[in-house]
């Protein structure tokens, strides 16, 4: 019998385990521990179950088991923290983390003969959160056989290729799980073939994805902007290089850097409408509303489609309190129900508009692991805050990770526990303010000094956030941690600056008679 999980390839007869046409080594009581778990999935096992199935014991040391999982994951490639192939089930045990498929009938062996024999073999992925299936074809080698390890430079190269597109599909699906199984498969794909142009692309896309919606460090981005470079330098006029660069530039903070590279990428190809709705979210994040919108609707009225092109209208419709804003909204939800970017900014705009309940409501539309999203956690442990439940607040933040660091601090703060606060405002994380021009970090960082009773800190915090474009009165004044600051002298100014921009933005929209009609449309 063969299971599949993920791009691997588990042959029980065989007891042999397989990515591509590589083969990953297992001691024997590894390989009894991954099919025990196999067999189980999607269900946990138990400490005392797997003692019994891989030990033929009564009883095994937690200790134990746990060093045996660690040696698994480290020779699968897995990764504890964000695991793409067992997870830890808290008081339950280990689990797969998504569903492996099961080849037992007669046709899967026609297809799937043993790893030991030079065929072809196909794998029919079962994925948790996959609502498709997707045929990949591997070619196995013939262990001890000199031509079978001889592979074609045609055959290689078609690999190469389909480990690109299917990696490009997980990524289509936007989450969290599927996005690290697409890293495993270009990784995989440039152990092959190193230099491949298509796989080098991806791949820094996809890094740039990780660190922007699930959590990624540093490095993800640095990676992913040295293969863009990388790219531009052997493609100068590569449109989809330059998308790249301006993406991981974003991730980085560095937005004035990362809007020229997307409105060049879009200049090299007006087709390439994710680069230009990418160049108006950047315009929106800076304040230049009226431009973040004419931007939109020229993409649109090109032809192009983008993910994010509706909820990024609604966004900036409903910061110059424009009519319209609903309706986009909706639409957004209607084209992409259940996505976690479209899920978010609904949540947001209720919580700026005080509708904790419903912020709730939109967020539990979120869909398998899309559940567990950071950025679907931390606005849960935000509303949670403004219905006064702050221990499910806690608790949610505390699941977010990095997205939820600074709401979990201020939280703290609040409650006089200053330590996690601390950490955050040393002077290390504030120097990080001179290179990064993103308004939102600041307004956190003001929401948490407000927290520990630094008003003033607050407030020049909020006011270099509204100088880099922050136009979003409502969140200010929603927020569980600035009630002391709002109302001030100093606030009063600054809601009369963003007023009056706003104002001056939706004027510029209105007086736009192409633009308006196609707001209405």
């Amino acid at each position: 019998m063969q299971y599949v999980l993920n791009d691997v390839i588990i042959d029980t007869e065989a007891r042999s385990v397989w990515r591509g046409t590589r083969v990953i080594r297992l001691s024997d009581l590894s390989f009894d521990t991954l099919l025990c778990l196999v067999r189980a999935a999607p269900e946990p096992v138990s400490n005392s179950v797997l003692a019994q199935a891989v030990w033929n014991a009564e009883h095994v040391s937690d200790e134990t088991v746990s060093q045996r999982i660690a040696l698994l994951r480290k020779a699968l490639g897995d990764d504890p923290k964000n695991p793409i192939y067992i997870r830890t089930v808290r008081g339950s045990g280990y689990a797969i983390a998504s569903t492996a498929g099961r080849l037992e009938t007669k046709a899967a062996r026609r297809k799937w003969p043993s790893l030991k024999a030079p065929q072809d073999a196909a794998a029919t992925y079962g994925l948790a959160s996959v609502l498709i299936a997707v045929v990949i074809f591997f070619v196995a080698p013939d262990i001890g056989s000199e031509t079978a390890q001889d592979t074609s430079e045609a055959s290689k190269a078609s690999e190469v290729s389909l480990l690109v597109t299917r990696a490009n599909q997980q990524l289509g699906l936007h989450q969290s799980v599927e996005t690290h199984r697409a890293i495993a498969m270009l990784r995989d794909a440039l152990h092959r073939e190193p230099d491949n142009f298509d796989a080098r692309l991806t791949l820094s896309f996809a890094l740039s994805t990780k660190a922007t919606k699930f959590g990624g460090g540093l490095e993800n981005k640095e990676e992913a902007e040295a293969l863009a470079r990388a790219l531009i330098e052997e493609r100068p006029e590569d449109s989809n290089a330059w998308s790249a660069l301006g993406y991981t530039l974003g991730s980085q903070g560095r937005m004035n850097e990362s809007l020229s590279a997307l409105q060049y990428a879009y200049q090299l190809d007006p087709d390439n409408a994710p680069a230009g709705s990418s160049a108006a979210y950047v315009l929106l994040v800076q304040g230049q509303l009226y431009q973040a919108l004419d931007l939109e609707f020229q993409v649109l009225a090109a032809g192009g489609r983008s993910r994010y092109a509706e909820i990024q209208i609604a966004q900036s419709l409903e910061l110059i309190d424009h009519p319209a804003a609903e309706r986009w909204r909706k639409k957004a939800l209607t084209l992409n129900p259940g996505q976690v970017v479209v899920l978010s900014e609904i949540a947001r705009s209720h919580l700026r508009n005080g509708r904790a309940s419903a912020a709730l409501e939109a967020l539990e539309q979120a869909k398998g692991d899309d559940r567990s999203a950071p950025s679907i956690l931390q606005l849960k442990g935000r509303a949670k805050i403004a219905l006064g439940h702050v221990d499910d607040a806690r608790r949610a933040l505390e699941a977010a990770g990095w997205k939820g660091q600074y709401d979990l601090a201020a939280l703290d703060a609040m409650a006089g526990r200053k330590a996690r606060a601390g950490q955050l405002l040393s002077p290390s994380k504030l120097s990080e303010l001179d290179s990064d021009p993103d308004p939102e970090f600041r307004i956190q960082l003001a929401e948490v000094f407000a927290a520990l009773g630094e008003n003033e800190e607050a407030k020049a915090l909020m006011a270099q956030a509204v100088n880099l474009g922050w136009r979003d009165i409502k969140w200010l004044e929603q927020s569980p941690f600035l009630e002391e600051v709002i109302g001030s002298i100093e606030w009063q100014d600054l809601e009369d600056r963003i007023m009056r921009e706003l104002i001056a933005q939706r004027r510029l929209t209105e007086g736009n008679t192409k633009l308006a009609l196609a707001i209405k449309s």
